[in-house]
């Protein structure tokens, strides 16, 4: 690209260039550019020289610089912007976007740049999926994981002793291709494949389940729960492990399939930046622009199609929604043919509103959360905002819920009712578009009913931190199901990481506590979603949370794309993916 340098001093002086001509100091360059001031004027006169800039050094002690450009400041970022998609130089792209621009510049060229993703061939013989997050990655350590996107990235790195199977209801055999229970449900043995290859090549041994488990017991983790029964771990034999466990626990070979359980090596201290598992592909590289999944040769269920999968970090602003495209070009499609293939469905997840009752505030008057209830109406929030596909939601799952009945004349009576004084409430919410939206309109809808509320957004890497805990008041987020319905339902509320752990009081937890061991020592399916059901009226008929809507996710696929399937939170499976 045309050098980053000249790109950096645009951006620092366009807040005060006017009519291409802007003043400066050379210390505040070396500033920007980290050099002495020789080189700073080395570096203008190289841009005056090659017809980028006119540069005129300040006369006298105190007097600025001036820098007379030939060409806008936009024009030159959308030119640049241009040449690297032609030149399929995504690496420039990125360069620009950490730049303090305005980010309309780049998505300007958003359909020229959607091309840089999806699916390329740099040779004839490597293939390779490109797509994108709009946010940092916060930790891909399975001991801590409890974001969807990261535990998908997981489970392409790593796998469990078994996986659950949602379309059959049943655990299949894994990395473990048998297992059993004795009669009391207390005594766990799994027998392993031979020959399953960690990245670092090295068989799989029982002492990499017993290392791997046993991690979550020494350190602090928030599915400390997986293990909490856990007694001890036997190592019969290289490819025998048996589980002791305290209580009778029939669940305990679901625990086993959640890929925060990922086997890891005893022999290599866990790392999240060199991530040694033994799952389809290898991280191959990570920093703070893209991850890099490199397919695994030697992978035990046969080496997945992809040759990489490079996922990049973009703005939101500058590239909305992810398409997974190939190039037709050069595959000679017809028109017909190079119609783009649209998925959507509604999201195993719900968004909602939480309460924080650990903090002394009016949340925990429960005639306050009714009077919230009545005034937070999904159908008016839509039709305000100019949504489409509402899916109102009562439960965790879009099939049992039923759109709520609510009357906004029951909001003051309750409010006064409450003794709501007026006083600020502290609403958190995630910062992304959407979510920043629903929050304003609901503070907008509290305030011509006398409620107060004061916004702050937050990110998902500041999920983890207990600023949430001590400072908000109210928080909206999500939850999403991963295919196993029962274990995530469980994890929602066992999770220290997530809110309804971190909000509810200490008896609703004690409550709620009491059903789920009941639904754990069930072996029946529908026998443990009878305790689920408990739960969710218990926090339904006391608005324990307030239920907001089911999310819509919709996908655009190339037709060249194959075997599309989604896999645990409604996730791309990368395993199964192939082209044409």
């Amino acid at each position: 690209m045309k050098d980053l340098s000249y790109f950096q001093l645009r951006a620092f002086l366009y807040p005060r260039e006017r009519r291409l001509t802007a003043t400066f100091k050379i210390s505040e360059l070396e500033n920007v550019w980290h050099c002495t001031a020789k080189n700073v004027k080395r570096k203008l006169k190289k841009f005056e020289e090659e017809g980028q800039l006119i540069y005129r050094p300040g006369s006298g002690r105190g007097n600025p610089s001036v820098a007379i450009f030939k060409n806008s400041f936009q024009q030159e970022v959308e030119r640049e912007v241009h040449r690297s998609i032609q030149d399929d130089q995504l690496e420039n792209i990125m360069h620009l976007l950490q730049l303090p621009i305005p980010k309309l510049w780049v998505a300007k060229a958003s359909k020229d740049l959607q091309l840089l993703f999806g699916f390329h061939s740099p040779s004839e013989t490597k293939d390779v999926l490109r797509t994108m997050i709009s946010r940092e990655i916060t930790t891909l350590d399975p001991l801590y994981c409890s974001v969807t996107f990261e535990s998908h990235i997981i489970h392409q790195l790593g796998d469990s002793l078994v996986m659950y199977k949602p379309e059959e209801d049943a655990v299949v055999p894994h990395i473990a291709h048998h297992w059993k229970a004795d009669d009391t449900y207390r005594v766990w043995t799994f027998y392993l494949r031979k020959g399953v290859l960690f990245h670092h090549h090295r068989t799989l041994t029982s002492e990499d389940v017993k290392f791997t488990f046993e991690r979550f017991k020494t350190a602090f983790s928030p599915y400390h729960w997986f293990v909490q029964d856990l007694s001890h771990i036997e190592c019969p034999s290289p490819f025998i492990v048996r589980f002791h466990l305290r209580e009778p626990n029939p669940f305990f070979l679901r625990v086993v399939s959640s890929i925060n359980l990922a086997i890891l090596p005893a022999d290599s201290p866990f790392d999240p930046h060199h991530w040694i598992g033994t799952g389809p592909y290898k991280l191959k590289e990570w920093d703070d622009q893209k991850l890099v999944l490199e397919a695994f040769d030697y992978y035990f269920l046969g080496r997945p199609y992809l040759d990489e999968i490079e996922i990049w970090r973009v703005p939101e602003e500058t590239v909305r929604g992810v398409t997974y495209q190939a190039e037709g070009k050069k595959r000679n499609l017809s028109p017909a043919e190079s119609e783009p293939i649209q998925k959507k469905h509604v999201e195993n997840g719900f968004r909602f509103l939480a309460f924080n009752f650990n903090r002394p505030t009016i949340v925990r008057n429960r005639l306050f959360r009714e009077a919230l209830f009545h005034l937070i109406d999904m159908k008016k929030m839509w039709k305000d905002l100019g949504r489409k596909d509402l899916v109102e939601a009562s439960s965790f799952f879009p099939w049992k819920s039923k759109p709520p009945v609510k009357d906004r004349k029951y909001v003051k009576p309750l409010l006064s009712a409450s003794g709501y004084q007026g006083e600020t409430l502290t609403l958190y919410f995630l910062n992304h578009p959407n979510a920043k939206e629903e929050a304003e309109w609901i503070r907008s809808e509290a305030k011509s009913e006398g409620i107060h509320m004061r916004l702050i957004p937050f990110t998902m890497d500041q999920l983890y931190a207990s600023d949430l805990d001590r400072e908000a008041d109210l928080a909206t987020l999500g939850e999403v199901a991963s295919t196993d319905l029962h274990l995530s339902f469980l994890t929602a509320f066992y999770n220290n990481a997530l809110l309804f752990r971190r909000f509810l009081a200490p008896e609703h937890l004690a409550r709620i506590g009491e059903w789920l061991e009941e639904m754990k020592r069930e072996t029946d399916r529908k026998r443990r979603e009878l305790w689920m059901d408990k739960v969710e009226n218990y926090m339904r008929e006391n608005h324990l949370i307030l239920f907001l809507h089911h999310p819509m996710k919709s996908w655009t696929f190339h037709p060249l794309f194959q075997d599309i399937c989604f896999e645990s939170f409604g996730l791309v499976d990368f395993r199964r993916l192939w082209i044409e």
